[in-house]
């Protein structure tokens, strides 16, 4: 699970970056496969990740397995921050 905090700088930053209002996005919205957030998107998102987490998130992981939903980038960034 994401921390609260991040959580809530994920749901906003993908917000403005497509233009969604940030309670219509749940932990399991599918951001990446509906379309809501594209492949320039998805590489900010991974960058904010990276900033937020202080890791480095390989280019062949930025994903739509690892992305498409908060859900997912929780168990992304917990796999990633448990090493």
């Amino acid at each position: 699970m994401l921390p609260p905090d991040l959580e809530a700088s994920v749901r906003t930053f993908v917000a403005r970056e497509t233009r969604t209002p940030a309670d219509s996005i749940g932990r399991d919205t599918p951001l990446v496969s509906s379309g809501v957030l594209d492949s320039v998107g998805l590489v900010r998102l991974a960058t904010l990740l990276e900033r937020r987490l202080g890791i480095r998130i390989p280019d062949r992981d930025v994903t739509v397995e690892h992305f498409d939903t908060l859900e997912r980038i929780a168990a992304y960034a917990e796999r990633r921050t448990s090493r």
